[in-house]
C-alpha cells in the first residue's frame, strides 16, 4: 500500500519545481480531517485513508521536522529494536506549502488548508500593522517581542480549531507541548477549545499522555490528544539533516515512545485507541556554500517595497514593480530559485485553494522556491543567520513525512 501511495505522491509534482502537497488525499491536511471523520463529524477535506474508524480515543504525536527518509533509515539501522512500531502500518504523506511549522501545525489545528487559515509561513507582511511579523511569537522582525499578540491572538484565526469542532462532537481534547512555548502567540490561537499542559522531558510527556488516556477511558469519554515534540527540528537546523545527531534525535524519540508509552498500552485499551505518529514537514541539508545572501544594501532591495517574507527555502517578495523585479531576479538568481507569481502558485494549488485579498497581501506578489539544496538568506538585523538544515520548499526531503498508525 505504501508503495502505491508514494508513487501517487511522487507523480504529483512539477518538473524543476518540486513535489506538490497532495491535498486531495495524502497530505497532513487529510490526516487532520480523518480525525474529525473518525468521530463521526463532517470533514472539511477528504480524510486520509487510514484503515480504522470509530475509535474512541485518538492520540497524535507530531515530531517537528522528522523526514520520511530519515525515519526509514532509523528503522532499518535498528530493525530489532522496534518490535511494536515495525508491526504497524507505515505510510507516507506530504506536508503543506510552505513546508514549515507555523503553517503546517495550523493546518493540523484547524483541519483547514493554508489558503483557508492564512498562517502562510514564518514571516508574513501585515498591511494593517505596517510590518513584517514573526508568526511564532507575533513579533515585528526588528524587536518588540510579542507586541502584536493582543491584536493577532483575538483576530487572526477566523475559524474554529479542530478542538472546538471535536467538542461539538462530544470529544474531550488535550494538548501537550514544551513548557517554554505554552504561552507563545501561535500556541494561544491553537489552544482554543482545549486544555494545554507543558512538559519538560520525554518521560514526562509520555507519562502525561498515558495518564490522560487512562482517565478518559475510565470516564467513558471520547478523546483526542495532540502531543508536540520540537527538538528534532532544533537539532536539524543547527547541525543539518545529514548529521548523526539529527538521526539520533529521531531514534531516541521513537525508542522512548516504544518503551515509555506503547508497551504500557494494554490490548483492552488499544482496541478503542489509535495512535498516529507523524511530522509537520521534513528537513534538507543546505550548507553555507549554497546560501544566496543579500540585504537592504544590495540591488535587489531597490525593487522591493519591504524586505522579503517566508523562509530561507522559500520567500515571498513584495515588489514595487512586478515586471522589473521579475526581470532582475531571473537575470541574477534563476539558477538558484524558481520565481512564481501568486496567480501561478494558485494554479499549481500550492496553498490548497484560492487566496482571499487579505491573505494575498500577507505574501505579496511572488513566491520564490529554492532549487536543489540552495537557500536564500536575507539580513534582517545586524548579521546573517545561518541554519545548516532548512525546510519550507518542495523537495522530497522537505515535503514527504511518515505516518505511523498504531491501533
Amino acid at each position: 500500500m505504501w508503495k502505491n501511495i508514494l508513487k501517487e505522491i511522487y507523480n504529483n509534482k512539477i518538473e524543476g519545481v518540486g513535489i506538490l502537497p497532495h491535498y486531495e488525499k495524502y497530505s497532513i491536511l487529510n490526516i487532520s480531517n480523518w480525525i474529525i471523520d473518525n468521530f463521526g463529524g463532517e470533514s472539511f477535506h477528504p480524510p486520509y485513508p487510514i484503515p480504522f474508524k470509530n475509535k474512541k480515543h485518538v492520540i497524535l504525536f507530531l515530531i517537528d521536522a522528522m523526514s520520511y527518509n530519515t525515519f526509514k533509515l532509523v528503522l532499518k539501522e535498528h530493525k530489532n529494536e522496534f518490535p511494536l512500531l515495525r508491526k504497524k502500518h507505515f505510510l507516507p504523506a506530504t506536508s503543506v506549502f510552505p513546508s514549515t511549522t507555523a503553517n503546517a501545525i495550523t493546518t493540523f489545528m484547524t483541519a483547514k488548508s493554508p489558503a483557508e487559515h492564512g498562517i502562510l509561513g514564518y514571516i508574513l507582511f501585515f498591511k494593517e500593522l505596517g510590518s513584517l511579523v514573526n508568526m511564532i511569537d507575533f513579533s515585528p522582525l526588528y524587536g518588540g517581542k510579542g507586541i502584536f499578540e493582543p491584536y493577532l491572538v483575538n483576530d487572526i484565526l477566523k475559524m474554529n480549531t479542530i478542538h472546538e469542532t471535536l467538542n461539538d462532537l462530544d470529544v474531550k481534547t488535550f494538548i501537550h507541548t514544551h513548557s517554554e512555548i505554552v504561552g507563545s502567540g501561535l500556541s494561544k490561537i491553537h489552544n482554543n477549545g482545549s486544555n494545554i499542559k507543558g512538559y519538560k522531558s520525554l518521560v514526562e510527556l509520555f507519562g502525561m499522555v498515558y495518564d490522560k488516556l487512562i482517565d478518559f477511558s475510565k470516564n467513558g469519554d471520547k478523546s483526542y490528544q495532540f502531543a508536540y515534540y520540537s527538538h528534532v527540528d532544533s537539532i536539524g537546523h543547527k547541525y543539518g539533516a545529514k548529521d548523526y545527531k539529527y538521526k539520533s534525535q529521531i531514534y531516541w524519540f521513537l525508542k522512548m515512545l516504544e518503551e515509555e508509552f506503547l508497551k504500557k498500552i494494554t490490548d483492552d485499551i488499544l482496541k478503542d485507541t489509535i495512535i498516529l505518529i507523524t511530522a509537520d514537514h521534513g528537513m534538507l541539508e543546505s550548507p553555507l556554500t549554497k546560501e544566496i545572501r543579500f540585504s537592504n544594501d544590495d540591488d535587489i532591495s531597490k525593487y522591493l517595497s519591504v524586505p522579503p517574507g517566508g523562509e530561507m527555502r522559500m520567500m515571498y517578495f513584495y515588489t514595487k514593480n512586478r515586471k522589473e523585479f521579475s526581470d532582475f531576479f531571473n537575470s541574477n538568481y534563476k539558477d538558484y530559485g524558481n520565481l512564481i507569481s501568486i496567480d501561478e502558485a494558485e494554479k499549481f494549488n500550492l496553498f490548497g485553494n484560492k487566496l482571499n485579498k487579505t491573505f494575498k497581501e500577507r505574501i505579496g506578489d511572488f513566491v520564490m522556491i529554492s532549487k536543489s539544496n540552495y537557500s536564500f538568506v536575507y539580513k534582517y538585523g545586524s548579521s546573517f543567520v545561518h541554519l545548516k538544515g532548512k525546510h519550507g520548499g518542495l523537495s522530497f526531503h522537505e515535503m514527504i513525512v511518515p505516518l505511523i498508525i498504531f491501533g
